[in-house]
């Protein structure tokens, strides 16, 4: 499927070649704005049942929300006071409340916490630049907005840094319009020795929040570590898959909801690692890792039961390549060289999973239930289930970028240069690029 190539050639910077259409309706696309492409840095994308909001740098590096309701093609702009420098991790994260107040919060690398919101409902003329809770807000990164069964709204966020840095959670409550911390302690603890890279919580098909994360000890990407996961039924009290409770803060020394423990410098990576069940509810976890010649692989965990054993993560070596091993002995943001999906049922009684190789390309593995052996694999190009989008031509060296909206219906498609591990390029800027809007649902 040509949809999906793109996606996945979007981590690892290859332009999927053009297909024959397949359907004669065309792909409805709304031009936004001309943005910045000089790296790349993640925008977003939020659509309710009356307007579509985006959140994204122009070409002069200004954050800018844009809106639109849904019967029209017109945006409304409004551009807020945060200029994005050369680091890929500043990324832009949008929330809506139950009142509808957009919330929004990016351009953040070990630096105070940005944070704006919208002064009337559903309206994004005018924003304030807050705090939240006023603590432990002096060095983030990495901000998530979710939301619980109730829809309430909840920010995540690491203060420190990489190596060294704790994460909080805040909850917001609509009546006062103030943030307050969920606990009384952070949620991962690093103990001055590493922190947490971690999923926002995925709500489960059994009815658990599930948060699968690692540990890292330095900046350097290959001290990643200690795969582990947990879940709860609302937010607040945490156990391992076991049913063991976890007491929070969850601690770098604190081992009991490993799922495979992953050494130091043995390729695990804080990129492409995610959870997804089976028909039955079983939770499976996809992540990178080395085999034991040091080869890149794509791995993943099961938690099995049986007759006599009430419950383990069971791992399997999913694909089977040949050679390649990804650098990961660099700090700063990295270019992906392996990307895998979550695994999910096929209909047909099977298991499928999409990957992207820098050497061996991408596409999807067909995989016996039970053995987790792949049975067929089946080249991105060749595959044709989702309809296509307009050709794209890259400018010289650049890369597809995509973000799919919350709905699954709308795709935001730019193109940026590669990670520069975060340090400005010394040739001439390159010109902005079109972001363009599609409405990809069939």
């Amino acid at each position: 499927m040509r949809f999906l190539c793109l996606i996945f050639l979007t981590l690892i910077g290859v332009h999927c070649p053009a297909q024959k259409k397949q359907s004669s309706t065309p792909i409805e696309s709304i031009p936004v704005d001309q943005v910045w492409s000089g790296h790349p840095v993640g925008f977003d994308i939020l659509t309710t049942d009356r307007y579509q909001y985006l959140a994204y740098y122009d070409a002069d590096r200004i954050m800018v929300i844009a809106q639109r309701p849904l019967d029209s093609r017109e945006w409304k702009k409004t551009k807020l006071p945060s200029i994005l420098g050369w680091d890929s991790h500043n990324y832009i994260e949008l929330g809506q409340d139950k009142e509808g107040y957009l919330h929004v919060s990016g351009n953040m690398h070990v630096v105070p916490l940005v944070y704006f919101r919208s002064e009337k409902p559903e309206n994004i003329d005018h924003f304030e630049s807050l705090s939240m809770t006023g603590n432990n807000e002096n060095r983030v990164t990495y901000p998530v907005f979710f939301k619980d069964k109730d829809g309430e709204l909840y920010f995540q966020y690491r203060n420190g840094g990489s190596g060294n840095g704790i994460t909080y959670w805040n909850r917001y409550d609509t009546q006062s319009k103030t943030w307050t911390g969920l606990f009384d302690t952070p949620v991962f603890d690093g103990e001055d020795e590493a922190n947490a890279y971690m999923t926002q919580p995925k709500l489960g098909t059994d009815g658990y929040f599930y948060i699968v994360w690692m540990w890292r000890l330095t900046p350097t990407a290959n001290t990643n570590h200690n795969l582990s996961c947990i879940r709860s039924l609302d937010l607040i009290h945490w156990e391992a898959m076991s049913g063991e409770p976890m007491t929070l803060p969850i601690r770098w020394r604190n081992t009991k909801a490993v799922v495979d423990p992953v050494a130091p410098w043995n390729g695990l990576i804080n990129m492409s690692f995610q959870i997804s069940w089976d028909t039955d509810k079983t939770p499976y976890i996809t992540y990178h890792k080395f085999d034991n010649r040091g080869i890149s692989q794509v791995f993943t965990s099961r938690w099995e039961k049986t007759a006599s054993q009430p419950g383990a993560w069971q791992t399997y070596q999913l694909s089977q390549w040949k050679e390649f091993t990804w650098d990961l002995n660099r700090s700063g943001s990295l270019s992906s060289s392996v990307s895998v999906s979550a695994i999910t049922p096929d209909g047909k009684g099977n298991l499928t999973a999409r990957f992207g190789h820098e050497k061996y390309g991408a596409g999807s593995w067909v995989l016996d239930r039970k053995s987790l052996k792949i049975k067929q694999t089946i080249p991105a190009t060749a595959q044709d289930d989702a309809p296509d989008l307009p050709p794209l031509v890259l400018q010289p060296d650049m890369q597809l970028r995509t973000k799919m909206d919350n709905t699954g219906h709308y795709l935001l498609r730019w193109q940026a240069l590669p990670a520069n591990q975060d340090k400005a390029r010394t040739d001439s800027e390159p010109t902005p690029v079109e972001l363009v809007l599609y409405k990809v649902d069939k």
